[in-house]
């Protein structure tokens, strides 16, 4: 059986509806707009350290690399670090220990990944009758962990009296290896054997 409403007995929810409506309107026209956090608040430091050292062990306890700098700030949003006068010393059995150093750094990936900048020079220590090997260059990306580091940017090797220069270094710790990329330019003096006549 279909009964005919009477549109006066509706009057009431609809009055009801029509307040409830109305109070949420007034609120959240009368509430302040959610704050809006600014770049600086959002990128803000949790911890800093200052004149720290760093030491990270493989898996069998013994010593990967050795960090040592000025001062350390710690941001939670990227969860980076920002590093002043970094000395990265990293060491690999059977391998000559390296070490890096630049005016800043900045670590991401949990360690993973160091990008040093400003003045940066990488130091492979003398070993076997070869003298230390330096590397400089404005910056360079580090995986320690990989034994690794690559630049798209103008490099200089030194080892004793000779030289070469390029742009884009691709160097591998654990083979001993480097490679530029382009504009490849260098001098290497052969050493003189006992026999020869000089």
């Amino acid at each position: 059986m279909i009964q005919k409403l009477n549109v006066a007995s509706l009057l009431p929810l609809l009055a009801l509806i029509g307040i409830a409506a109305l109070t949420f309107w007034l609120k959240e026209s009368a509430s302040p707009p959610p704050a809006r956090m600014d770049e600086a608040q959002r990128h803000s430091p949790d911890a800093t350290a200052e004149n720290f050292v760093v030491l990270r062990f493989d898996a069998n306890g013994d010593l990967r690399y050795r960090l040592v700098a000025d001062a350390m700030t710690h941001y939670p949003d990227d969860d980076s670090s920002h590093v002043e006068m970094p000395r990265l010393t990293s060491y690999r059995p059977k391998s000559p220990e390296i070490t890096l150093s630049g005016k800043s750094a900045i670590i991401t990936e949990q360690g993973k990944r160091v990008l040093v900048r400003e003045d940066v020079a990488l130091t492979r220590a003398a070993s076997a009758g070869n003298p230390a090997l330096v590397v400089r260059t404005p910056e360079l990306v580090v995986l320690p962990d990989e034994g690794r580091a690559f630049n798209q940017h103008p490099v200089r090797i030194t080892q004793g009296e000779n030289w070469l220069t390029g742009v884009g270094l691709q160097m591998d710790n654990n083979q001993s290896t480097f490679a530029l990329r382009s504009h490849v330019r260098g001098e290497y003096l052969r050493k003189a054997k006992p026999s020869d006549p000089r």
